[in-house]
């Protein structure tokens, strides 16, 4: 109890002493929770960009390759590229696959799921009114039975339902939303691709990319489609296969795997694909890692020696005091206890103004941060595609526990070192020294 009423007592009677020492570990603290915060959104972000372009839990992916430009004219026709100007339909890429080779990859001992989806651009005439420019409608013929990978996972439904495996052979589609307000589209409307009739089922809302489907259909209905006049029946084909390894760590033997078994195909892993990731997110995703965690490590020692040498020049000046009470029969491990309870209370309440200081810091991060933009390039090398990412920073439980006890823990610190540099006195020294 006494030593409880004598904390409170010297707390109070030393408040702005106490006060300083809490600003300096709040300022460290907020700084570490901002920082830290900041980071983990600029990672949040480039994760969603990824996830946009390859899908969600998407690991590995692997393209079709189209044969090199000395061999397009010997290479089979199913896999050439039609001419851009030629209304129809063609492979994105210009090169497809057997869909068997999907049931070969899934056999593959580190992969958990794949999913295989054929990917087609339809040119269709330029709009009334406009300049003679085609337009191009892409379309993603997607695996209804083995749901969970791809470009479609990262789709919002708005209205209607989504695709389903009872949709295998039904001509059935889901639609953009700037497809549908282009073209004035809803549920229940009919599509003609290809001069086949499709129902509109569900509208979706996608991030804004530019290699994101206008339309998606269940792979049986594309594969049925009329393939140009440059190009074979589209059935039994794929353009593209989605894999999500059985781990993380085995996400590169995955790629050797895949490399090994199609040696024609691109083999994009999800490192690959963060690697060609350009624009100003790149450059904040590498400031964050490089900068972030150098300022992170800075902020802690300058917070930790911050406070060890407020606290240290505060109990100095109480060298008399701690004199008296050894004089009256007070041990060096009571005095100790007595420094470090003090400077636990105080590391408290720099935790509770850190957190405080943490909050503003996220708060005006996200008020003056502005957009990033991403650019990636479409894997069957078609076109890149562009996303706008806006920041969302804010910070957790786990982030705010960790910042408590990095404050307790530097006040802790600094309180021990002081206490051990007034405990080396004697008691007849600390009394003869000036306050």
């Amino acid at each position: 109890m006494f030593t409880l009423t004598y904390l409170r007592r010297e707390l109070r009677h030393r408040s702005r002493q106490a006060l300083l020492v809490a600003t300096g570990l709040a300022v460290g603290v907020g700084l570490v929770i901002t920082v830290t915060a900041s980071t983990g959104a600029v990672g949040s972000a480039q994760t969603a960009v990824l996830d946009t372009l390859n899908g969600i839990g998407t690991d590995v992916t692997a393209t079709a390759k189209p044969p090199p430009n000395g061999d397009r004219d010997h290479a089979p026709s199913d896999s050439r590229a039609r001419d851009a100007s030629t209304p129809g339909l063609s492979v994105a890429g210009g090169a497809s696959m057997d869909a068997s080779t999907v049931d070969a990859v899934a056999r593959l001992a580190h992969v958990a799921h794949v999913a295989g989806s054929l990917v087609l651009s339809e040119i269709g005439p330029p709009p009334a009114g406009s300049a003679a420019i085609p337009t191009t409608t892409r379309i993603d013929g997607i695996d209804v039975t083995r749901p969970g990978l791809g470009p479609y996972t990262s789709a919002t439904l708005r209205s209607g339902r989504s695709l389903s495996p009872s949709d295998t052979d039904s001509r059935v589609a889901v639609i953009d939303t700037r497809y549908a307000a282009a073209h004035q589209l809803r549920i229940g409307s009919t599509l003609v691709i290809a001069g086949i009739r499709f129902t509109t089922i569900g509208v979706v809302d996608q991030p804004a990319a530019s290699g994101a489907a206008s339309i998606y259909l269940p792979l049986a209905a594309a594969q049925q489609l009329p393939a140009g006049q440059h190009a074979h029946a589209l059935a039994g084909k794929v353009s593209t296969i989605y894999i999500a390894a059985t781990s993380a760590a085995d996400i590169g033997t995955v790629g050797a795997e895949l490399a090994a078994l199609l040696p024609s195909a691109t083999v994009t892993s999800s490192r690959d694909l963060a690697e060609a990731v350009s624009g100003s997110l790149a450059s904040a995703t590498a400031l964050a890692h490089d900068l972030g965690t150098w300022l992170t490590v800075g902020v802690l020692l300058a917070t930790v020696a911050t406070a060890s040498l407020l606290t240290l020049a505060s109990v100095t000046r109480r060298t008399r005091e701690f004199g008296t009470l050894k004089a009256l029969g007070w041990t060096g491990r009571r005095v100790i206890t007595q420094v470090v309870a003090e400077s636990a209370a105080i590391g408290l309440a720099g935790a509770a103004l850190g957190v405080a200081v943490g909050y503003c810091g996220i708060g005006l991060v996200n008020a003056i941060a502005p957009a990033l933009t991403a650019t990636v390039d479409d894997p069957t090398g078609t076109d890149s595609q562009n996303v706008a990412v806006h920041l969302n920073v804010h910070t957790g439980t786990g982030t705010i526990a960790a910042a408590t006890l990095l404050a307790i823990t530097a006040a802790l610190i600094a309180g021990a070192i002081a206490a051990w540099s007034i405990t080396r006195l004697q008691p007849a020294h600390a009394l003869t020294a000036t306050e």
